[in-house]
This record gives structure tokens, C-alpha cells and sequence, in this order.
């Protein structure tokens, strides 16, 4: 499979809307770019846990799961458990679930400590930071304790990791975890939406509404769907008239940011709202009537209007499986009991679209374990951001 070179070469629609120079020929090619194998077996599952989840910047978590000091959040990625940390500094951490004695997860469920992360099995107690505070009767003595240079080198293990936007991404593959050289990182790695999204700003996002999706299909069906445009007149009618789902062009920041923009998307579809709600930072003119849709690879699918950003945040479990966290965020202005009646409009209306995918998902996945579904067949004018998807999971996973 070749590569693909950023910048893509674009092409016009007759309606003028941009369509990318993506992998796909205009003839059909009889032939998935991505095996159906890859929707069901076990063994694929496990190798892209290794090779996708394991080997970048990853959606984690959302920072409101731990809204104050002591807030603990367990999570799994790439198959490994993991914790969400905020500390007594209000800073946001992520450090291996495994005790430094003898690995132990320290807890399954959310939770908030006061101080101090205690292991259930010989209560060894780990402060907020990650530093190893007490290991009871370590010289088997009543009264022993551990010496601080054997202390500094038992503490949790930190896991790369940065906040952008509300959410929680982790590099499980980096082996600097300092904070700056993670935020140097992933800005670096995101510089693309970035510089797209700089108008916004995100320190001032009010969480809206959240909500979680236990999906019976494969995560990549997830993301397929999210940047799949091609459906919505057939399955989201509520989202307005044919000719404002025709009005998207394609996307392609990055080989790890793709998707795509209605440039009057905003004001061609259905209004989701009575009362307007406040912008999310200084939008200029020429953004308020978009509505731009982004697969940040390989788990967060972003959506933002001028006045509202929604997250689809996902952890693949099995190759049949996948739990997402949909969150919706406002600007902080919009905080007040004023505007709860259009928080649950718009909430209303996004969980509407969003519960219409579920048995497009189903389907989908059922589909998988038919042998035609190795002669699928992507078309050139609707599924090249699709493509690009598949393409990139089929590099970093060694699919031919």
C-alpha cells in the first residue's frame, strides 16, 4: 500500500464543494483496503491495541472526570490500565494502575482520596503525584520505614500525557514524561487543528452533557461512520434538507486529522436551539456558519459550531465492541440556569443523531463476517476521508 503525501491535491464538485485526492480510483477496485478480518478477529484486535493504541497520542478521558484534587479515574488503553489523576497542584496526571510491589491494580472504580492512593493488598500509599509515601512495616518492623531513596524509585509509573480542550490524551510509547516535552508533543503532533481552532478558546468550555454508548460493532466501524456524509440524509433526516448534507467539503489536515466542514453548515441545517447560545471564544465572520467534523487518529471524533463542541471519545474492548463517552461543551457563560432549557435542546438533538448510528453500527458489524464483505467497495466522490482513515490503520497496523 503507498504512501500518501500531505498536502492532498483537491478536486471541485459541479455543486463547488472540495473532494480530496485520496486513495480511492474512480472505477471500484472489487477489494476492501482493509480485511473484514480486521472488524472481527481477535488476534487483529490485539495487534492494533499494540500498534495504534500503543503507539501515539490517544484519546483517554475527559478532564471533568477528575473535577477536583484527590479525583481518581481508572481507564484502559492499548489493553493496559491506567489511572487519571488530578492532584493537590490541580494538575491532571496519568500513571500505570499497578502497584510498584506487586502490580496490583489500586482501584477499578472512580473515585476521590483524600491525600494519598492506597493499595488494597499491603496498603502501600502513593501521594497524588505518583510518589511512594508509606509501604507499612517495609524492614519488618513495626515501625519501619522505607528510605527515601528506595521511596524515589518506587513511586507509579507516569504515562505521557496532555490536556487539550477538556479531554485527556496519553502517548503510551513515549519515554519522556515531563510535562512541557508532552505538551511540546502533542502540539507538535496537532499543530494542524490547532492553528485551524485557535479562535477558540477552550479554557472557557462548560460541560453541557455527557452521555455513554456501549456499541456492539468494531471501533473503526465508529470512526467510518462519524466521517461517513453519504448517510446522513437517509439516516439523520432531522438534520435538514438534501441539499445541506450535499454542502460538506473533505478535510485533510494530517495523516492523523481528517474530516471535513459544512461551510454553511450552521445555518443550513435545522437550528438545534430557541435561544442562541454565546460564542466559544472570538469567532471570526467567515466561521460562524461552519460546522467542521475531525477523526483526531485514532479515537476522538470532534465536532464544533461556533457556539457548541461535542466530543465522541471511544475505548475499544473487543473486536465486537466499543464504549463511547459523548460529551457536550458550551461556552462558560452559557453555565447558568437561563440556558438549561437550550443545554437539553441541543443535548436532546445530539443524542437523537447519535442513537439513530446505533443499529447502522450493528449492521454493519454483522456484515463483517461475510466473505463479500472483502469486495466492499468505497466511491471516489463521497468515501475519500474514509479512505484515508482505512488507509491509515492499514499502514500502522501492517494490513495488505
Amino acid at each position: 500500500m503507498s504512501d500518501i503525501h500531505f498536502p492532498l491535491s483537491e478536486r471541485m464538485t459541479p455543486s463547488g464543494n472540495v473532494v480530496v485526492a485520496g486513495p480511492l480510483p474512480d472505477l471500484p477496485i472489487g477489494r476492501a483496503l482493509v480485511p473484514a478480518r480486521a472488524y472481527t478477529g481477535g488476534a487483529e484486535f490485539a495487534l492494533e491495541q499494540d500498534r495504534i493504541f500503543s503507539a501515539g497520542w490517544v484519546w483517554a478521558g475527559y478532564a471533568h472526570w477528575v473535577a477536583e484534587p484527590g479525583a481518581v479515574h481508572p481507564i484502559t488503553i492499548g489493553g493496559k490500565p491506567l489511572l487519571i489523576v488530578r492532584g493537590d497542584d490541580d494538575q491532571v496526571r496519568v500513571f500505570h494502575n499497578s502497584c510498584r510491589h506487586r502490580g496490583m491494580a489500586l482501584t477499578e472504580e472512580p473515585l476521590v482520596v483524600t491525600r494519598r492512593i492506597q493499595c488494597a493488598y499491603h496498603c502501600w500509599s502513593f501521594d497524588l503525584d505518583g510518589k511512594l509515601s508509606t509501604a507499612p512495616y517495609y524492614g519488618r518492623e513495626r515501625r519501619a520505614k522505607v528510605d527515601p531513596a528506595i521511596a524515589e524509585r518506587l513511586g507509579l509509573l507516569t504515562v505521557a500525557s496532555h490536556v487539550w480542550a477538556g479531554m485527556v490524551f496519553v502517548d503510551l510509547s513515549a519515554t519522556d514524561t515531563d510535562p512541557q516535552a508532552c505538551a511540546d508533543d502533542f502540539a507538535h503532533h496537532l499543530e494542524p487543528i490547532l492553528t485551524r481552532w485557535a479562535h477558540i478558546d477552550f479554557d472557557r468550555i462548560h460541560l453541557a452533557g455527557e452521555r455513554r454508548y456501549d456499541v456492539d460493532a468494531n471501533w473503526k466501524l465508529v470512526v467510518e461512520n462519524f466521517l461517513d456524509f453519504y448517510h446522513l440524509p437517509f439516516v439523520h433526516p432531522q438534520v435538514g434538507p438534501v441539499t445541506a448534507s450535499l454542502d460538506v467539503d473533505d478535510v485533510a489536515l494530517h495523516p492523523d486529522i481528517m474530516g471535513g466542514t459544512y461551510p454553511h453548515g450552521a445555518v443550513g441545517k435545522a437550528d438545534k436551539t430557541d435561544r442562541a447560545l454565546p460564542w466559544l471564544g472570538d469567532v471570526p465572520a467567515d466561521r460562524l456558519e461552519h460546522q467542521d467534523i475531525f477523526c483526531v487518529f485514532p479515537n476522538a471524533l470532534l465536532f464544533l459550531e461556533a457556539d457548541w463542541f461535542q466530543v465522541i471519545g471511544f475505548h475499544p474492548f473487543a473486536p465486537d465492541r466499543t464504549i463511547e463517552h459523548m460529551a457536550v461543551f458550551v461556552d462558560s457563560t452559557a453555565a447558568g440556569a437561563e440556558y438549561a432549557p437550550a443545554h437539553q435542546q441541543l443535548t436532546e438533538v445530539l443524542w437523537e443523531v447519535n442513537d439513530q448510528d446505533m443499529p447502522m453500527l450493528h449492521r454493519l458489524q454483522i456484515g463483517r463476517s461475510s466473505p463479500a464483505a472483502d469486495a466492499t467497495n468505497l466511491v471516489s466522490h463521497w468515501d475519500q476521508i474514509t479512505a484515508l482513515f482505512q488507509h491509515r490503520v492499514a499502514r500502522k497496523a501492517g494490513y495488505r
